[in-house]
């Protein structure tokens, strides 16, 4: 996997969760500050948007869980959350290019007939 930018507070997480070999983490909120060694922002106790499985540039934070092959399933604020291990061709909006595109009239083989 290609490794993005992303920011220098959120790189310990990336690290942490890229050296673990189960498919399933939960976290405190108490232990993912201790990860990156830094308080989470207001935010991250009250809105789902900052937990949000995707690489827009605001959300610089999500780069860190979504490189090393997880994504956000369960947030209980001010808890826990919940990192499952994904495919990395679920990670990406792009299509993979080993990807096969099935032509349309294909698709619909079953309605003309």
């Amino acid at each position: 996997m290609t490794r993005r930018k992303f920011s220098r507070k959120y790189y310990p997480l990336f690290d942490y969760l890229s050296k673990q070999v189960e498919d399933q983490i939960i976290l405190s909120f108490d232990q993912v500050e201790q990860i990156i060694n830094n308080k989470l922002p207001k935010s991250a106790y009250t809105y789902q948007a900052w937990w949000g499985n995707t690489r827009s540039g605001t959300y610089v934070q999500s780069a860190a869980w979504l490189e090393a092959g997880f994504r956000v399933e369960t947030i209980q604020f001010g808890h826990s959350v919940e990192f499952n291990r994904v495919s990395e061709l679920l990670l990406t909006k792009k299509r993979h290019k080993s990807a096969v595109r099935i032509p349309p009239i294909l698709r619909n083989k079953n309605s003309l007939q």
